[in-house]
């Protein structure tokens, strides 16, 4: 090999060397450097060093990385609670009269009378759930006459479907002989998921053709 060739060989090599160890350098410098700013951005020394120094010189108030983050953060939470406010939950509302709306059905009766057994009868045969009142027990006689007042209804048994008073035992009677009585039955949510044409309008058909007996009413 000439020695021309073999000094411009050397030339290249040690060329080649001298870029792979300038490149190193770099790319140690560059982390160095990315390690000096990472210390000086967050080292509490440092910060508390470039906080004293922008007081000594009147300087506007150093605010290091950390601390602009932290009022970010809470910035955003604060502008989240007050597009998002805490809902406040509705008191339920207090029942007036004597039906319960949460109760499919109620029956005011007396045990000695047979149509309030009738009455009985025909929930249990449909398996409906029921609340059962005794007028002729001590602690519920006093309900006698303000019921009477409610629902103009002069006789017993008083039946509500879904809180409302729909008369005595001919009219639970009637309504189930039309085919009504699953819809009485319903909730309010549950009667607007039925197709209008499927609706009925429960009426109330209070019994007035007897009258409660004197001796009934209590004093």
């Amino acid at each position: 090999m000439a020695e021309s060739e073999k000094d411009e060989k050397f030339t290249k090599v040690a060329t080649e060397k001298l870029f792979e160890v300038l490149n190193r350098a770099d790319e140690i410098g560059g982390e160095l450097r990315d390690f000096i700013q990472d210390k000086m951005a967050t080292d509490p020394r440092y910060i508390r060093a470039r906080k004293a120094m922008a007081k000594l010189l009147g300087h506007e108030e150093y605010v290091s990385q950390e601390e602009v983050a932290a009022k970010a953060k809470a910035a955003e939470a604060k502008r989240a609670s007050v597009a998002a406010p805490t809902p406040v939950a509705k008191p339920s509302p207090a029942l007036v009269g004597f039906g319960d709306p949460s109760v499919k059905a109620q029956i005011f009766g007396k045990k000695s009378d047979p149509w309030s057994g009738r009455a009985i009868t025909i929930l249990e045969r449909l398996k409906v759930h029921y609340d059962y009142t005794d007028l002729e027990e001590p602690e519920n006689e006093a309900k006698l006459i303000p019921l009477v007042n409610e629902c103009k209804q002069h006789t017993v048994p008083f039946i509500y479907l879904r809180g409302q008073f729909i008369g005595g035992f001919n009219a639970l009677a009637e309504i189930e002989r039309l085919g009504q009585l699953d819809f009485a039955l319903m909730t309010p949510e549950e009667r607007e998921k039925v197709p209008a044409h499927a609706r009925f309008e429960i009426v109330p058909r209070p019994n007035t053709d007897e009258v409660v007996p004197a001796d009934e009413i209590p004093g």
